[in-house]
């Protein structure tokens, strides 16, 4: 490429002259001039100088860019975003320094707190067996897998070994790290299936009531403990034929032996609860606000109790009232548009049911947990029990709670309304976060598996909790998902190695804000400094 100065001839005689690049092209066979780039007159030098420099700038960087495709190339992209992120909920918990506490008194010989938070980190992305983690590894930046697979193993066993102390520096940490004044506990339990050769875990695997609707597999019961603010403090694992009322009492004895909590009050649904459930929980001296089951008050009983008369609104939508029976305190409450919602679903069930009445026998209707509830029968004959469907018009949208709390009613109902945040962590921990199926077939396996799903749970209640600290009206789940897009990628130019971030989108700077995260460089560092399974550090 060359300059080259054309001149024109102006009406008046004048002559001007332009500024030319240039560079001589084959064309046909014949040799030719081709005009590449245009500076201007140079009788305006000083009127055209910045323009010329800058069209300068602009195509000897385009000339770089042509010449560095003949030595670059693209070596590699991996996951980067969702890796510092959490790595930096798990910091902010000082979950890495507990781990390392307990590290530091055993001679285990490799970095196992990498290892355990990269099985976290997995439960969070893409949720595979500790198996296949050693190779999905691979794919994320700034994690390198050990070289031998059983370490993957060890690190299973050093943590299930150590679930207690762990859990209870955890509760302390978010206490600090969220200013938060724990009193009320909400609890529940799930089922967890299995699959797999479990001859050496008998002692939890178990053939029960299973609330996936898999009743020809053996499940173990998993029973979560968060705080109101929905943040996960512990959990325990119960034999898979464990029901709900009893796993409630080891629930309850676990608060107590193993936080340390000013006042507790206990809030767990009517599925969990029983008569002797309501006098462990007196005798134990805790308070709290359960949900009663309905249906199992006599008729005359309902009726005075359930009554909408007097009720006072608590919130938009949700009405209540205070009800004092037999020495014990009920709360009232009713929805108007879930008693809608009710009374279409019983017209729905009725008017099916009369159709069926015509054409099928008693035995597959009383199969039918939804036709049984509305049949009579008289000599073997079904017929629909009017008198079964008035009465349930009154259990639309009501449902009863019993306290011994001194909250005042309308406080107990926005208390146990929180319990949909466990319930809401449930859903999150074997959807989002597929805490099953399970595979392993020792119990100190399966227990450990269950704690890391825990331990992601964990991690993801913190981030939705810092995410809507800086604004309420994020989704925390589409926040993640710019963040799932940020990725470092290796080029090789001439030899050297460079590693690039690639840029933000969306709302995933907010996450970097919320967690007290600077964001990235553009240049990462220098892969070759990552030494084997060893978290990059975000200091």
């Amino acid at each position: 490429m060359f300059p080259r100065i054309k001149s024109f001839k102006n009406k008046d005689g004048s002559i001007r002259h332009y500024l030319y690049l240039a560079e001589t092209k084959r064309i046909a066979g014949r040799v030719k001039q081709v005009i590449t780039a245009n500076f201007g007159r140079l009788d305006e030098a000083d009127k055209n100088l910045p323009d010329i420099i800058e069209k300068l700038s602009r195509f000897t960087k385009k000339l770089k860019v042509i010449n560095l495709s003949r030595d670059m190339k693209s070596d590699w992209v991996k996951e980067y975003g969702s890796i510092i992120i959490f790595r930096r909920v798990w910091e902010r918990l000082g979950i890495d320094i507990h781990i390392k506490k307990y590290l530091s008194k055993r001679k285990i010989g490799f970095d196992a707190e990498a290892l355990i938070y990269t099985m976290v980190l997995n439960r969070l992305m893409e949720p595979k067996s500790e198996l296949a983690i050693h190779d999905w590894s691979k794919s994320l930046y700034g994690i390198k897998p050990p070289k031998d697979l059983n370490r993957w193993y060890r690190a299973l066993d050093f943590i299930i070994k150590h679930k207690e102390v762990i859990e209870k520096d955890l509760f302390e940490s978010q206490k600090d790290l969220f200013n938060s004044e724990v009193d009320i506990i909400l609890m529940d339990t799930t089922s967890l299936v299995y699959f797999g050769d479990g001859d050496k875990a008998e002692s939890i695997l178990n053939y029960g009531y299973s609330k996936e609707k898999r009743f020809d597999l053996k499940q173990v019961i998993v029973g979560i403990l968060m705080t109101k603010e929905g943040l996960p403090i512990g959990h325990e694992v119960y034999p898979g034929n464990t029901n709900d009322i009893k796993a409630f009492k080891e629930m309850t004895r676990a608060v107590k032996t193993r936080f340390k909590i000013r006042r507790v009050i206990i809030v767990c649904d009517r599925g969990m609860v029983s008569e002797d459930n309501i006098q462990t929980l007196k005798l134990d001296g805790y308070e709290y606000v359960v949900g009663m089951r309905m249906r199992q008050l006599k008729e005359e009983d309902a009726k005075k109790i359930l009554s909408i008369k007097d009720m006072a609104s608590v919130t938009e939508g949700l009405k209540g009232k205070e009800v004092h029976f037999k020495d014990r305190r009920l709360i009232v409450c009713f929805n108007e548009e879930e008693s809608l919602k009710d009374k279409k679903k019983r017209e729905e069930i009725i008017a099916r049911l009369i159709v069926k009445l015509k054409t099928q026998g008693l035995k597959s209707l009383l199969i039918h947990k939804e036709y049984s509830k509305y049949l009579r029968i008289k000599a073997d004959k079904p017929s629909l029990d009017e008198e079964r469907v008035k009465s349930e018009e009154l259990f639309d949208g009501k449902f009863v709670l019993e306290t011994n709390t001194n909250l005042n009613w309308k406080e107990a109902i926005l208390v146990y309304k929180d319990l949909w945040r466990v319930e809401a962590g449930f859903r999150t921990l074997k959807s989002e976060l597929e805490m099953g199926p399970v595979y392993h077939y020792t119990e100190r396996r399966i227990r450990a598996h269950i704690f890391i799903s825990f331990l992601a749970l964990v991690l993801k209640a913190a981030f939705h909790k810092a995410l809507l600290g800086i604004n309420k009206s994020l989704c925390p789940a589409k926040v993640l998902e710019d963040v799932r897009k940020i990725k470092a990628t290796q080029i090789t130019i001439k030899d050297t190695p460079l590693v690039l971030r690639t840029e933000l989108e969306g709302n995933a700077h907010l996450a970097f804000k919320a967690v007290g995260l600077k964001i990235p460089p553009r240049i990462l560092d220098n892969p070759h400094d990552i030494q084997e399974n060893v978290v990059v550090r975000l200091s």
